[in-house]
């Protein structure tokens, strides 16, 4: 295995870690009661299953041919964000502009590493893995007190 590919597999196990444990914090805590049904907003239910979709992600052995199951997993992730963006981009507009640009900005850095896995492609993706855990850690914190 060669350095670079060494060094975005941990870049990349170590943005979504990040992801996982910012999306983890969306909920109620041991001590809270969580809203009734009724009342929860449709955007927590969005957000749990963002969580989950990450945690998919993260649940990725990265060997050899994971770009490409990361790809896949990544195409679910975006998928639970359309759900997020729909039951939340009024009230939370702003982060919703920079989760999804950060969403595209990963998603083309993706395809270039696997096109090219060069060490800038790599840097890029691992670059813009750190721009989407900042971006999303922002839109939970902001979504956080609504579920």
């Amino acid at each position: 295995m060669d350095l670079t590919a060494t060094r975005f597999r941990l870049r990349w196990a170590g943005a979504l870690v990040l992801l996982v444990a910012t999306l983890s914090g969306c909920g109620a805590d041991d001590g809270d009661t969580p809203p009734s049904a009724d009342t929860t907003p449709a955007v927590c239910s969005s957000v749990d299953a963002l969580r989950s979709s990450v945690e998919a992600v993260t649940g990725t052995k990265l060997q050899r041919g994971a770009l490409e199951t990361l790809q896949k997993d990544l195409a679910k992730v975006s998928s639970d964000l359309s759900a997020v963006v729909k039951d939340a981009k009024r009230e939370y507009a702003d982060e919703v502009d920079t989760v999804e640009e950060a969403m595209s900005d990963i998603g083309k850095s993706l395809d270039a590493a696997v096109s090219a896995p060069t060490a800038a492609n790599v840097a890029a993706v691992g670059a813009a893995s750190q721009a989407l855990g900042t971006s999303v850690k922002a839109l939970v914190d902001a979504v956080d007190s609504t579920c």
